[in-house]
């Protein structure tokens, strides 16, 4: 698979493990390291590797919960009508239970949050140039906690690094309001301070934490500081749009070496902002992209709803497209020299076309079968397409329309597709609206949908039709095990 080093993931350390003998499930901190932090937090190199570890930490905590909590509980996918998982079903069905770790388990989040909890209490002692990397474990303790906070609304808050049993670790919920206010916020601002880098895909940078700051204010409807620190991001001038297909699928694409692609149309490009890395040369950790959207047996099909919405908007049959767009035709040609219609970056190159509409898998990562225990694909968690789109978003919800709509034209121009007219949607909501379906297309399959719906009060308006979706089940249940070994914590209302 991957050829190139990305970051070196080194020591992955640090807790004193007697603690949490007994409450794996709590916390699941795994016993890496005899290293005690007397020994370590002496010098920039162990600052260094502190924080590899939290990045270490976030492979695991992410590899199939970005997808859970972020996208497949969403009208953008199926359970595939062969599917042999009770997990797809009960997302895709709104029929979670406390009984599947995969779903509600946290114990891997917290063991992000606990290394960020040392480096940041620890960093700060060194001598030396850790600016930075105080700044990255800031950034990262913010994203976990915000991911907490939208999946299950009130969470146990941990800052610091318990030292006994007697240091309260089974605690009671803090509000998510509190974490958010107390936590996320102060983490993220600190996180911009310290770091001076202006890009790294690998790790969080000036850049990504514009992004991090960005979702943050959109979640708690601060839209004019989410412009704010989208128009810095815009400043920076550092990302741009790419515009040929092959381009596009570049971002995405990882496949193996007998595919014949080469390295440079993989995982690489000037939208890509910041990344969640695996490498299973380097450090041995696979993903679970390959087994979420390509497996043999696939569990998810893309969604007939939206293949269906996706096809209305911009139709693959040239009767129906010259119907709807008679003043654009679009550029991109087949190899016979035809026009190709429909959203060909997007669309027509990524869904199997040999299947049924409801029966297909999406090929954004991945078009060629492997072992899956090979996948190290990363997972993209900021794009500069995305940022513009939540930009866009920020807008309208500012009665900005018309600053929207020139948004919106930049990704079409790039993605050879007709442009809106604001007289189409001369409402705000009629503009959001419509910004949601492009983020729904530009970004399938990226871990988006379910909170661009939930922060725009629409997860009801969309589903219910769909799965019976009501207000009172919009979080995630707490796994069972949670329950039995922290007494103190209550199950999320609704479950």
């Amino acid at each position: 698979m991957k050829i190139l080093g990305k970051i070196g993931l080194g020591v992955s350390l640090l807790i004193p493990m007697s603690l949490f003998v007994g409450c794996d499930s709590l916390l699941n901190v795994e016993p890496e390291s005899q290293i005690g932090v007397d020994q370590f937090w002496k010098t920039e190199a162990d600052a260094a590797s502190g924080v590899a570890a939290i990045y270490d930490a976030a492979q695991d905590a992410y590899a199939s919960k970005y997808f859970i909590w972020g996208e497949l509980r969403s009208d953008n996918f199926d359970a595939a009508p062969n599917a042999e998982k009770v997990e797809p079903i009960q997302l895709t069905g709104n029929d979670l239970t406390d009984q599947n770790e995969k779903v509600g388990g946290w114990g891997e989040m917290y063991n992000m949050i606990l290394k960020a909890n040392l480096a940041i209490n620890n960093i700060p002692n060194i001598t030396g140039d850790i600016n930075s990397k105080l700044g990255q474990a800031h950034a990262l303790r913010a994203f976990a906690y915000f991911d907490l906070v939208r999946a299950y609304g009130d969470v146990p808050l941990y800052v610091e690094v318990p030292k006994s049993l007697k240091d309260d670790i089974f605690r009671e919920k803090t509000s998510g309001d509190q974490i958010m206010n107390e936590v996320v916020i102060p983490d993220m601002l600190k996180a911009e301070e310290l770091i001076a880098n202006p890009t790294d895909r690998f790790t969080f940078s000036k850049s990504s934490v514009y992004c991090l700051q960005a979702e943050v204010y959109m979640h708690i409807g601060e839209y004019g500081k989410a412009k704010e620190v989208l128009d810095k991001l815009e400043a920076m001038g550092e990302f741009t749009l790419v515009n040929n297909a092959e381009a596009f699928h570049a971002l995405f694409r990882n496949e193996p070496e007998r595919a014949g692609l080469p390295s440079n149309q993989m995982e690489t490009g000037p939208e890509l902002i910041f990344s969640i890395v695996y490498n299973l040369e380097q450090d041995l950790k696979q993903g679970d992209i390959y087994k979420i959207f390509w497996p043999g047996v696939p569990a998810y099909a893309v969604s007939k709803a939206l293949e269906e919405k996706w096809e209305a908007t911009f139709p693959t049959d040239s009767v129906a497209w010259e119907a709807k767009y008679p003043n654009f035709t679009p550029s991109s040609k087949n190899e016979e020299g035809r026009t190709i219609y429909g959203d060909n970056y997007r669309y027509v190159q990524l869904i199997e076309k040999d299947k049924e509409v409801g029966e297909r898998r999406y090929g954004k990562y991945n078009i060629v079968n492997y072992p899956a225990l090979d996948d190290d694909t990363d997972i993209v968690v900021y794009r500069y397409a995305g940022m513009l789109l939540l930009l866009a978003e920020a807008e309208a919800h500012l009665g900005n329309l018309s600053k929207a709509v020139d948004i919106v034209n930049r990704i079409r121009d790039n993605r050879d597709l007709p442009q809106i007219v604001l007289s189409d949607y001369p409402s705000q909501e009629a503009m959001i609206n419509v910004i949601l379906d492009e983020r729904q297309f530009e970004l399938l399959g990226e871990g988006k949908r379910w909170n661009d719906l939930r922060r725009n009060n629409k997860v009801v308006e969309v589903m219910n039709p769909i799965n019976g979706q009501q207000n009172d089940k919009l979080l995630f249940p707490i796994w069972f095990q949670h329950l039995v070994d922290n007494p103190n914590i209550t199950q999320t209302p609704g479950y």
